[in-house]
């Protein structure tokens, strides 16, 4: 009697299993768009609060030449703009209007994160149902 309703059970499984098997690509994409969309919120929130916070404190004008002068900080300068170079080329696929491309350029390289946060962000909240990081990545808008 166990063992036929171990049977049972395991069939229905299986049965579950297959019926499932269609839709466990949509829950996967929503889930990964769900935490990705949860994962930049913070992202801009905290480097948000980091630049403001750190501007209210120090001014990066009056700091400029100080900054300059270490060589950590000149590696940092060209580690930024090499992923912004990065990042503005995937924006460049991605846009169509020459005009969004050039404001998007501007605020990547002024904004930095903050900026790169919120294209994506701007991205993943114009996903449609079942579209996930394969159409956030490689599709055009």
């Amino acid at each position: 009697m166990v063992l036929a309703n171990l049977f049972c059970f395991l069939k229905l499984r299986l049965l579950f299993f297959r019926l499932s098997a269609y839709s466990s690509d949509e829950y996967r994409n929503t889930n990964m768009i769900t935490s990705l969309k949860i994962i930049f919120v913070a992202i801009f929130v905290w480097i948000t609060y980091i630049v403001i916070s750190t501007s209210l404190e120090s001014s990066l004008f009056k700091e400029w030449d100080f900054l300059g002068s270490i060589p950590w900080m000149r590696a940092t300068l060209w580690d930024f703009y090499a992923n912004i170079f990065i990042i503005t080329l995937w924006m460049f696929y991605k846009e169509k209007s020459l005009l969004l491309k050039i404001v998007w350029l501007i605020l990547f390289v002024c904004l930095g994160a903050i900026a790169t946060s919120a294209y994506v962000l701007i991205k993943l909240f114009n996903l449609k149902d079942g579209e996930g990081v394969k159409e956030l990545v490689g599709n055009k808008c």
